[in-house]
């Protein structure tokens, strides 16, 4: 497994952050129970152009209780559906608390597992790690955009 860690910072507190984290991922849920979100995986190089292959993958998102560090957090883990090369991931979505500022941070921390056993590892150290963090960036700020866009229209 692979470590992958990436934060953002959004224009809202803590709680809005919260609240608009718990809409985002119960929207996602489907009437069979089940999440499904389209990661978006941005082309190397292509970026500019705002050229990504999207991936929708399963992903589960639970809350857990305040454990003192950071205000919450949210155990996160998403794997691909169907025979989709994908890797797989988990870890916690925390949100901490710029207070002073009026802001707040979401970090996404966690591992990610690349898919075909050894020639994944091969293929993880020359660029899948670099398209991993690109993909938790995009995430991020799919969930920056939500959460901000939600409060604008309420």
């Amino acid at each position: 497994m692979t470590r992958l860690r990436e934060s953002t910072l959004l224009d809202c507190t803590a709680d809005q952050t919260q609240q608009g984290l718990e809409h985002f991922f119960n929207s996602l849920r489907k009437r069979d129970g089940i999440s499904r979100f389209r990661l978006r995986v941005p082309v190397r190089g292509a970026t500019k152009y705002g050229l990504s292959l999207d991936r929708e993958v399963l992903i589960q998102a639970r809350q857990v209780l305040y454990d003192g560090e950071v205000r919450e957090r949210f155990v996160i883990a998403w794997m691909p559906e169907g025979s989709v090369v994908f890797p797989r991931f988990e870890g916690t979505l925390a949100i901490g608390d710029e207070s002073e500022s009026g802001h707040s941070c979401i970090e996404l921390d966690g591992s990610y597992t690349p898919p075909f056993d050894g020639t994944g590892k091969i293929f993880d150290a020359d660029i899948g790690h670099q398209i991993a963090q690109a993909t938790a960036r995009e995430f991020l700020k799919d969930l920056k955009s939500a959460i901000e866009a939600r409060l604008a229209g309420s």
